[in-house]
């Protein structure tokens, strides 16, 4: 697997580094997570760096795009979760094609390893400076949009609250 692994990575490399960023802060805030609710930490690193693969297939002029996206360019957009899906079956990391699949769904039915990366990808996206179309919120308001969401479990957007707060409060 971890050959495999290592050519994704390296594939988003060279692709984008936007993305390839975005992948590994999901990947250590799954950790966070996982390792807050005495999961596998390791299964969810895995998990957040491999959600996006789809968006291997996804023109960079549409990823490194500075403005808000058009309605077409939303469907192609989120065709890279299915494309992902595909991908990672097809290189038989099945057990993590479903979160591939699911992460962008808006309901409260997801099972918990959707919910832990979802969690981890929104507030990543949030909060970080590499949406040229949208500015950064702080931890607090991205925790705020969480909640106010109401699809999310409890237990996880805590986990990453507490996590991310023992963060900020160690480098103050």
């Amino acid at each position: 697997m971890q050959k495999v692994l290592n050519l994704l990575l390296q594939n988003m490399s060279e692709k984008n580094a936007t993305l390839l960023t975005h992948s590994l802060n999901v990947a250590k805030l799954c950790t966070i997570i996982a390792k807050n609710l005495g999961m596998d930490e390791e299964f969810y690193y895995t998990a957040g760096l491999v959600h996006d693969v789809g968006k291997l297939l996804i023109p960079n002029a549409l990823l490194d795009k500075s403005i808000a996206i058009g309605k077409e360019e939303l469907e192609i957009l989120k065709k890279h979760s299915y494309w992902g899906a595909e991908i990672l079956k097809l290189l038989g990391l099945n057990e993590f094609s479903t979160i591939a699949l699911l992460h962008h769904q808006d309901t409260s039915d997801l099972p918990l390893s959707v919910q832990i990366i979802a969690v981890a990808d929104k507030y990543e996206a949030m909060t970080s400076l590499w949406r040229q179309y949208k500015k950064p919120v702080s931890h607090k308001e991205a925790i705020d949009e969480l909640w106010r969401m109401q699809i999310f479990r409890p237990t996880v957007i805590e986990a990453l609250a507490i996590a991310q707060m023992e963060l900020i409060t160690k480098k103050g």
